[in-house]
C-alpha cells in the first residue's frame, strides 16, 4: 500500500514538473516575441491604429475608438488653426497668437487629464498639441504679411527651440511617431528658413538625425522617411525654393550646395557598417535604404552636373569614384552586409565611367573603358561578388554596343575590347570556384562576344588581302589554347573561324584580290582544315581505344 502511494506521488510530481517546464518554455517564447520587436513601446503600441475582433470588441468599436479619435482631433486641429488666422486677418493680430498659445496649453491639460482613463485619446492629443505649438510659433514671423516678430533670425530660433523639444521628448519615450513629426517640422523650418547655409545644413542634419535613430533604435522607417526628406530639401533648394513664392527655376550659382549633398550621402552610407541584430534589421531594410540613398544622390547630382559642371564634371565625378572605391575596400572587411561592398564598387565604377569621359571623350575613352572592364572583374573575384561580374558585364556589353554603333572603327579599341573579352572569360573560368558561379552562362557571354570582335579587329587591322589568312591563324591559335587548357570551348570558336574564313574568301577574296593572294589564301585555307580534320580523326580513335 505504502509502495502505490509512493508510485503516485512521485508520478503527480512528474507531472507537475512537466508542466511547469511547459510553462517556462511559453514564457521564454513571448519575452523573445515581444523583443523581436523594433520599437517595443507602449506608445508605438497604443498611438497605432488596429482593428481588434473578439466577443467583446468588433469592427465597430474600433472604428469607434480610434478612427473617431484621430478624426476628432484632425478636425480640432484645423478649427482652431482656421480660428486663430480668422482673428489675424480681422485685425486681432496678438489676441489670435495669444488665444493659439491659450488653446496649446488647454489641450496639453486634456491631454494629462486623460492620461490613465485613456491613454489612447491623450496620446493623440498631444500629438495634435506639439503640431499646433509649431503652427502658432511658425505664424509669429512666417507666412504672414503682418508678423509679430519682425526679427526673421528670433523665428528661426523659436521654431528650431520647438522642435528640438519635440525631438528630445520623441527620444526620451522612444516615440516613432514623434520622432518622424519631429523630423518633418525641421524640413519646414528649413523651407521657411530660405536660405542657401541654413536650409541645406537642417537637410544635413536630419541625415545625422536619421542615421543615429538606426544605430541607436533600430528605427529603420525613419531613415526612409529622413532620406526621402533630405534629398527632397536638396531639390526645393535647387529649383530656388517655389514653396516660398519664387519662380520655378535652377538657381543662377551654386555657391557650393553640393558638398552638403555629398556629406549627407556619406552619412547615410554609414548605415552598412551596422551590425547584423535579427531583431531590428534585415538583410533587405539595409539594402533598401542603401539603394535609396544612392537613387536619391545619383538624381540630384546629375541636375547639379546638367545645371553648373557640365564643361567640366571631372572632378565632382571622380571624387564620387574615389570615395565609392575606397569605401568598397573598407566594407569587404568590416560590414556584415557584404552585398554592400559590391554596391559602392559598382557605383563608384559607374561614376569612373563618367570622370574617364569626362577627360578623354569618345572615341579615345572606350580604350580605358575595355580596359577598366577588366579591372572590374578582378575587383569582383577579391570580393567574390558575382553581383558586380553581372553588372559588368551588362555595362561592357552596353558600351561595346555603343562604340561599334556611333563611333568610327579604331584598331586600339578594337584590339582592347576583343582581348579584354577573352581575358576576362579566362580569369572567370580560373577563379569560377571562388565567384561560386555553378553556370558557364557568363564566361559564354564574354567569348561569344569576343568571337565576333576577333573577326572584327583582324578585318580591319590586316590589309585586306589577308583578312581569309589571319582568320585561318586565329583559328590555329584557338585550337592551341583548346591543347593547352583542355578547353572545348576554344575548338567551337576555331571550327567557327574556319567556317567565317572559308565563307569570306569564296565569297568576298576571290572576286576582288590578286590572283597570288588568292592562292595563298587557297592553300592556307586548305592545309589548316585538312590539319584540324586529322586531328579529330585522331582523337576519335584514341576516345574509341
Amino acid at each position: 500500500m505504502n509502495s502505490k502511494s509512493h508510485q503516485a506521488g512521485n508520478s503527480g510530481f512528474q507531472e507537475l514538473s512537466d508542466k511547469l517546464e511547459a510553462l517556462e518554455k511559453r514564457v521564454a517564447l513571448l519575452e523573445s516575441v515581444r523583443k523581436s520587436q523594433s520599437l517595443p513601446t507602449e506608445d508605438e503600441e497604443e498611438i497605432s491604429f488596429k482593428f481588434r475582433k473578439s466577443e467583446e470588441t468588433q469592427y465597430e468599436s474600433s472604428i469607434g475608438e480610434y478612427g473617431l479619435a484621430w478624426l476628432g482631433n484632425v478636425v480640432l486641429f484645423f478649427g482652431i488653426t482656421f480660428l486663430v488666422e480668422y482673428l489675424k486677418i480681422s485685425g486681432y493680430n496678438v489676441i489670435s497668437t495669444i488665444f493659439g498659445f491659450a488653446s496649446v496649453v488647454g489641450i496639453f491639460g486634456f491631454a494629462y487629464y486623460f492620461r490613465i482613463s485613456n491613454p489612447y485619446m491623450a496620446r493623440i492629443v498631444n500629438l495634435n498639441g506639439y503640431l499646433l505649438t509649431f503652427y502658432v510659433t511658425l505664424k509669429l514671423h512666417f507666412l504672414t504679411t503682418d508678423p509679430i516678430l519682425g526679427n526673421k533670425a528670433i523665428g528661426l530660433i523659436m521654431l528650431l527651440g520647438v522642435t528640438g523639444i519635440l525631438m528630445f521628448l520623441s527620444i526620451r519615450k522612444k516615440f516613432a511617431v514623434l520622432t518622424g513629426l519631429s523630423m518633418i517640422l525641421l524640413a519646414i523650418t528649413a523651407i521657411v528658413s530660405d536660405s542657401t547655409h541654413l536650409m541645406l545644413p537642417l537637410a544635413t542634419s536630419i541625415s545625422i538625425l536619421g542615421t543615429v535613430f538606426l544605430f541607436r533604435l533600430g528605427l529603420i522607417r525613419l531613415v526612409f522617411l529622413s532620406i526621402f526628406l533630405v534629398y527632397l530639401l536638396n531639390l526645393f533648394w535647387l529649383i530656388s525654393n517655389p514653396l516660398m513664392g519664387h519662380p520655378v527655376m535652377v538657381i543662377t550659382t551654386h555657391q557650393y550646395g553640393f558638398l552638403y549633398l555629398f556629406i549627407a550621402s556619406a552619412v547615410y552610407s554609414l548605415i552598412a557598417l551596422i551590425p547584423s541584430n535579427e531583431q531590428k534589421y534585415t538583410s533587405t531594410g539595409i539594402i533598401g535604404v542603401l539603394v535609396f540613398n544612392g537613387t536619391g544622390f545619383a538624381l540630384l547630382m546629375g541636375l547639379y552636373i546638367l545645371s553648373f559642371f557640365q564643361a567640366n564634371y571631372v572632378l565632382p565625378t571622380g571624387l564620387i569614384a574615389f570615395y565609392c572605391l575606397i569605401y568598397s575596400v573598407i566594407l569587404k572587411s568590416r560590414s556584415v552586409w557584404k552585398v554592400t561592398a559590391a554596391f559602392y564598387a559598382i557605383f563608384g565604377f559607374v561614376a569612373l565611367t563618367a570622370c574617364i569621359y569626362g577627360i578623354y571623350h569618345f572615341p579615345q575613352a572606350y580604350f580605358l573603358l575595355a580596359i577598366q572592364s577588366l579591372l572590374v572583374v578582378s575587383m569582383a573575384i577579391w570580393f567574390r561578388s558575382r553581383f558586380i561580374v553581372i553588372m559588368n558585364s551588362l555595362m561592357f556589353l552596353t558600351i561595346l554596343l555603343i562604340y561599334l554603333t556611333t563611333s568610327a572603327h579604331g584598331n586600339a579599341m578594337n584590339i582592347s575590347f576583343s582581348l579584354v573579352a577573352l581575358a576576362t572569360a579566362r580569369m572567370l573560368n580560373w577563379k569560377k570556384q571562388r565567384l561560386t558561379i555553378q553556370t558557364d552562362l557568363i564566361r559564354n557571354f564574354y567569348l561569344i562576344t569576343a568571337f565576333p570582335m576577333v573577326l572584327y579587329t583582324l578585318y580591319h587591322l590586316v590589309s585586306i588581302q589577308f583578312v581569309t589568312l589571319s582568320w585561318v591563324l586565329a583559328a590555329v591559335v584557338y585550337l592551341v589554347f583548346s591543347l593547352m587548357l583542355k578547353n572545348v570551348k576554344y575548338r567551337y570558336m576555331a571550327l567557327g573561324t574556319m567556317i567565317a574564313a572559308s565563307f569570306y574568301l569564296f565569297l568576298v577574296d576571290l572576286s576582288r584580290i590578286e590572283l597570288m593572294y588568292r592562292i595563298i589564301a587557297l592553300l592556307s585555307l586548305a592545309f589548316i582544315s585538312i590539319g584540324i580534320s586529322f586531328y579529330y580523326n585522331k582523337r576519335l580513335k584514341k576516345k574509341a581505344e
